[in-house]
């Protein structure tokens, strides 16, 4: 994976495919990889940009509270980092969807399109918190154990259990909040939740006016469809769809509808 070095933060990235840019930001704890699915669709038709943010994966782990804007400005420099100076399709998921918020309403001049997935407008990451203070000498397997439940839809979760080539090949990279290789710290989630309390859009989101496509999942226990109605309500002509039976992560879930529905949703706004 390549690197952007900017005010002594290395962001490592992945980039591939030709046309349009579509930047992908990951959420809570994660790492690029929880995009695998998307990935592979759209670097067939757009120039598909992933990055790990800081705090997990292979980019810097700072050891200070990260705030929304860090994450922001890191977004900035690896566009600047790549010459990319037309406008990109933006889309982020959970804490990735505040950032990207918040990016739009930063450098609306920058942003074609923009995707909200399974993400609010305002969180207070609390109660998360100190799940992960009593899980703190737990393994990453005992982690995954807990956390799967929260993440994934009970149907999913079944087939999870059935299906043990699926679950090694999520576990290892793409799982919700707990990866394994190059595993997020105790430190590095605190560090992350700490930006969540310096999000609140809820004044600011009539200021978004690019094309904004809202998805949601009905069983998302992690931040749930309510949070996504009230983006919709604020955002003017925005779209919103709720997928039914899923979880938190729906992108892993239904990875086929989710695709279909933003190569849709940004066909319609391509130049």
């Amino acid at each position: 994976m390549p690197i952007c070095q900017h005010d002594n933060i290395e962001t490592h990235y992945f980039v591939e495919g030709k046309g349009e840019p579509l930047v992908l930001v990951h959420g809570f704890g994660t790492k690029y990889q929880a995009w695998t699915s998307q990935i592979s669709y759209f670097k067939e038709r757009m120039n598909v940009i992933a990055l790990d943010n800081r705090g997990v994966g292979k980019s810097s782990r700072p050891n200070y509270p990260y705030t929304i804007d860090m994450f922001v400005e890191d977004i900035k420099a690896l566009l600047d980092h790549l010459n990319i100076t037309e406008k990109i399709h933006l889309c982020g998921i959970s804490l990735g969807g505040m950032i990207v918020q918040n990016f739009a309403i930063k450098y609306p001049e920058m942003v074609k399109t923009l995707i909200l997935c399974a993400t609010s407008a305002y969180y207070l990451p609390g109660p998360l918190m100190e799940s992960f203070e009593l899980m703190r000498e737990w393994s990453i397997e005992e982690q995954v154990e807990v956390l799967l439940p929260f993440t994934h839809s009970r149907v999913f979760n079944r087939k999870l259990k059935e299906d043990h080539n699926l679950f090694d090949s999520i576990k290892m990279d793409s799982l919700f909040i707990t990866p394994m290789r190059n595993p997020t710290r105790f430190q590095d989630y605190m560090n992350q939740a700490n930006s969540m309390n310096t999000h609140d859009t809820r004044k600011l989101l009539k200021s978004i006016k690019m094309p904004t496509l809202i998805i949601g999942a009905q069983k998302d226990r992690l931040i749930p469809p309510l949070h996504q109605k009230f983006l919709h309500e604020h955002i003017e002509g925005s779209k919103l769809v709720i997928f039914k039976g899923c979880g938190h992560a729906f992108t892993i879930e239904e990875p086929e509808k989710v695709n279909e529905l933003i190569w849709s949703f940004i066909e319609e706004n391509k130049s």
